[in-house]
């Protein structure tokens, strides 16, 4: 990750994410946390491979939102707010919908790490959509 300043007191972090290929065991790996809740949940296994296509994002904290910008693969810009609130995130997470995985992890961001607010710019996504 690269740290640039935007003025004296905003910081923001370049963050790629990188795509991945699973070679053998789809969607398996992930689910491994969730078997200390249920024993039920098969122990998965998978072997990963990182690729050059991924998300492009620049972070900085905010003092108490989560704000979120996106550009489609079609150039349009699309823009989420909401406050960084446990019980508003999950809420919105529980609807489904276009932003929910990010009001979901926005959650577990904020309930496990103390993060008072997020400001994200995913300028770029050079991924395939609904691929995944």
């Amino acid at each position: 990750t690269e740290r640039k300043t935007m003025s004296r007191s905003e910081e923001y972090v370049n963050v790629f994410v990188p795509g991945r290929v699973c070679l053998f065991g789809e969607h398996s790996d992930w689910a491994g946390t969730y078997r200390r809740f249920n024993s039920d949940v098969v122990e998965g296994y998978a072997l990963v491979c990182g690729t050059r296509q991924g998300v492009y994002a620049r972070a900085k904290a905010h003092p108490k939102l989560l704000k979120m910008s996106s550009r489609l693969n079609n150039g349009e810009v699309v823009n989420f707010e909401c406050e960084m609130n446990p019980d508003t995130l999950k809420e919105i997470a529980a609807k489904g919908g276009f932003w929910s995985y990010v009001a979901g992890v926005a959650y577990e961001v904020s309930t496990n790490y103390e993060v008072r607010g997020l400001e994200i710019d995913n300028y770029k996504t050079d991924l395939p959509i609904k691929k995944g």
